[in-house]
């Protein structure tokens, strides 16, 4: 149990780089790994397959951080895991509950076919909602925002060339 709870608690470290800098923060970009590591793989749920085909554009994502990073900046960025579970339950389990709970609900009450697709599409919408409001709050409290790990490469003409680590 104890080696489950330190796995969950070890952060997912992704690189990125650097494409715009602002007073309290930077705007980075993946690297270029798409989908997890089973994706990339090929034992996974495809999603590198459908970046690939459909050029999907790259995630962006800010970094609150005072320390001082130029366009171009590679770094590795440390989440929490749990964060990310956390986060990835409420996506993905709140808008199928929603849907499930809206066409039973609304199936006993009327028995109309018609009208159990519209309780599970209302139940899916006040699902998605419901999980935009969370995701708003938690997006303003930053404790899913991600961590400065390391500058793995900073760019030409910058003064500092050194790596500079901060602590999680």
């Amino acid at each position: 149990m104890n080696q489950e709870r330190a796995t969950i608690d070890q952060p997912v470290l992704e690189t990125a780089r650097v494409v715009a800098v602002e007073a309290e923060g930077a705007w980075l970009e993946s690297e270029g790994q798409s989908g997890c590591t089973n994706c990339r793989e090929g034992r996974g749920c495809g999603v590198s397959v459908f970046q690939r085909l459909f050029r999907l554009p790259r995630h962006r994502l800010y970094l609150p951080t005072h320390e001082s990073l130029t366009v171009g900046d590679h770094v590795v960025i440390a989440l929490s895991q749990r964060a990310v579970l956390v986060a990835s339950l409420w996506l993905y389990l709140a808008p199928l509950v929603g849907l499930l709970t809206g066409a039973l609900v609304v199936e006993a009450l009327f028995a109309r076919e018609w009208l159990t697709v519209l309780g599970g599409l209302a139940g899916l919408a006040g699902a998605l909602l419901f999980v935009h409001g969370r995701q708003q709050r938690q997006a303003r409290s930053g404790a899913f925002f991600p961590v400065l790990h390391e500058i793995t490469l900073r760019q030409a003409g910058d003064p500092s060339h050194e790596s500079s680590h901060e602590s999680l």
